[in-house]
């Protein structure tokens, strides 16, 4: 019996089988990469997604909005990771690197594909406790708060390169793999990116209460539909 893989099952660390009782329905809300839910992971390995859900969902957890982990971050953390944002392009990667002090930041030694799987690594059981996933929601809670007031300059650009994903990958464009059904753009109020605002612009000092719409927003088609048909998914 071939079992299928499911990113929400590896996600939710539980069988593929208990995975819709587990999840709200808006956790599986379309986006542009809503097809690759039976993908493999481009970048992560099962671990570091478990990993990166546990510590996004801290950042950024469930109430009347989805969690980070139910908005597609960690799918956007894994697509940023695997291009070329996670392989350094624009940065300068040559030597010499020099630990520097806290006050100077990290050194970028480590691309950021390297710097999140490095820092998942030392930092999972640093302590020889549990797992992060294995913890409860108060222990993950003092294992974010113990990391984001770490000295250690590695461990402290870990942590802000973790935060910043977070937020990108709640808040971008869901064309990028998160933000699904604009979770984010819901949560702050932001209209997207509406393509003509001609009829509301002398219209001032009122409320603009049309629902968010992305790059990829077409009535009546999801971003999915609406990349094959454009020739631009890949």
């Amino acid at each position: 019996m071939v079992t299928q893989f499911s990113r929400r099952a590896i996600l939710a660390h539980i069988g593929a089988a208990g995975v819709s009782a587990a999840l709200p329905v808006r956790a599986i809300a379309q986006n542009a990469y809503a097809e690759l839910e039976g993908r493999p992971w481009f970048f992560l390995t099962d671990d570091e997604a478990r990993y990166l859900a546990a510590v996004t969902d801290i950042f950024i957890p469930e109430d009347e909005f989805p969690s980070a982990s139910q908005a597609g971050v960690v799918d956007f953390i894994d697509l940023q990771l695997a291009g070329p944002y996670g392989r350094g392009a624009g940065l300068y990667m040559q030597g010499p690197f020099r630990e520097g002090e806290p006050t100077q930041g990290y050194q970028a030694e480590h691309v950021p594909a390297a710097l999140i799987r490095r820092g998942i690594a030392e930092t999972d059981q640093a302590d020889g406790g549990l797992k992060l996933v294995d913890r409860d929601a108060e222990g993950r809670r003092a294992f974010v708060g113990s990391l984001s007031q770490s000295e250690d300059v590695f461990q402290s650009a870990f942590y802000e390169e973790l935060l910043k994903l977070a937020n990108w990958g709640y808040f971008a464009d869901p064309i990028y793999g998160g933000n699904k059904n604009y979770a984010g753009w819901e949560m702050v109020g932001f209209p997207g990116a509406h393509a003509y605002y001609t009829s509301f612009v002398d219209d001032h000092n009122r409320p603009f209460d049309m629902p968010p719409k992305g790059i990829a927003h077409v009535p009546g088609q999801g971003p999915a539909q609406f990349l094959r048909t454009n020739g631009r998914e890949g």
